[in-house]
C-alpha cells in the first residue's frame, strides 16, 4: 500500500472530532480503528442520521481509546487501554451506553461514572457491514489453514518464516476482511484481529508477541463475552498447536450494541 494517506481516510478524518477513531501518525489506517468510523456511520444510516449532527461532544466506539474521552462525550463499546496511566483519563462525566467489557466498566465506576451492564466491542458488527458471502464473492482467493494478524507495534521480523500467512492490519477493511474470511484459523497479537475473526465465526488464538501490549484489553474483551479463560501462546509454533477458545453466540451481543446506540444524541436534519 502507498505510504500516502488513503483518500477514504482523509474523508473520515473530517468527521473525527465528532465520530472519534484513532489514526496512526503515518496516515495509514489501522483496520479496527478505521472500522470505528465505518461502524458508527453504518448504524446512523439506519435512521438517516449524520455523525456531525451529534448534539454535544463526540462518540467513541471501537478501540482502546477511552483516554481520548472528554467530559460530555458518549461511549459506545469503547475499552480502556491498560498501558495508559489513570492521570491521562481527564474526564469526570461521560454518557456511557455500553463498554467493551467488565474491566472497563469497573474502571469507570471507580471514577463515579454510571455504566450499564452492556458489553461488546462494536467490531463484532463487521459482518453486518461486510457480509462474508459478498466478501468471498469479490475476493476469490484460496482458503488458508492459518492466517496471522500482527499487532501494530510488533517487530515484523518475528514473522519472517510466515510471510505467506501474514496479513497486515494497516489497510482498509475490504481487503483485510476478504482475506480474513478465507481463513480456517486466526493467530493474532492484534485484538482487532481476534475480535474480527470471532465475529465471522473463525476460531482464533491470541499470540503474546512481546510487543509491550498490556493484557488488560484482551481480558476485557473475552470477559465481556462471558469467558474468563482464552487460548494464548508465546510463539507462533505454540499457537499453531493450541486449541482455540470456543466462540460464543455473538448475535445477542450485536443486538445489545445496536439497541444501546445513542440515536437520541443526534438530530434529524431533513
Amino acid at each position: 500500500m502507498s505510504q500516502e494517506t488513503p483518500s477514504k481516510v482523509k474523508q473520515a478524518l473530517h468527521q473525527q472530532t465528532k465520530n472519534y477513531f484513532w489514526n496512526p501518525k503515518s496516515g495509514l489506517p489501522n483496520i479496527g480503528d478505521y472500522l470505528a468510523f465505518e461502524t458508527v456511520n453504518f448504524v446512523l444510516n439506519l435512521k438517516d442520521l449524520h455523525p456531525l449532527d451529534i448534539s454535544s461532544g463526540k462518540i467513541l466506539s471501537i478501540g482502546s481509546v477511552l483516554h481520548f474521552a472528554n467530559d460530555g462525550d458518549t461511549v459506545w463499546g469503547t475499552g480502556r487501554n491498560g498501558k495508559i496511566s489513570p492521570e491521562k483519563h481527564v474526564f469526570s462525566s461521560l454518557d456511557v451506553r455500553s463498554v467493551r467489557g467488565p474491566r472497563t466498566k469497573d474502571y469507570l465506576e471507580k471514577k463515579g461514572i454510571t455504566v450499564p451492564e452492556i458489553f461488546g466491542d462494536p467490531g463484532i458488527l463487521a459482518p453486518l457491514i461486510y457480509p462474508k458471502a459478498q466478501l468471498n464473492t469479490v475476493y476469490a482467493g484460496d482458503t488458508q489453514d492459518v492466517l496471522i494478524v500482527p499487532q501494530l507495534n510488533d517487530d515484523l521480523s518475528i514473522y519472517s518464516e510466515y510471510k505467506n500467512q501474514l496479513v497486515s492490519p494497516r489497510q482498509l477493511p475490504g481487503n483485510f476482511l476478504g482475506r480474513l474470511t478465507k481463513a480456517k484459523k486466526v493467530i493474532a497479537s492484534s485484538l482487532h484481529g481476534l475480535i474480527l475473526a470471532e465475529a465471522y465465526g473463525i476460531p482464533a488464538v491470541y499470540y503474546s508477541s512481546g510487543s509491550g501490549e498490556n493484557i488488560f484489553k484482551y481480558h476485557d474483551y473475552y470477559e465481556g463475552t462471558g469467558r474468563t479463560e482464552f487460548a494464548v501462546g508465546t510463539s507462533i509454533e505454540e499457537c499453531m498447536e493450541l486449541e482455540t477458545s470456543p466462540i460464543p453466540n455473538l448475535r445477542a451481543k450485536q443486538t445489545d450494541l445496536l439497541s444501546s446506540f445513542p440515536f437520541d444524541k443526534y438530530k434529524q436534519t431533513n
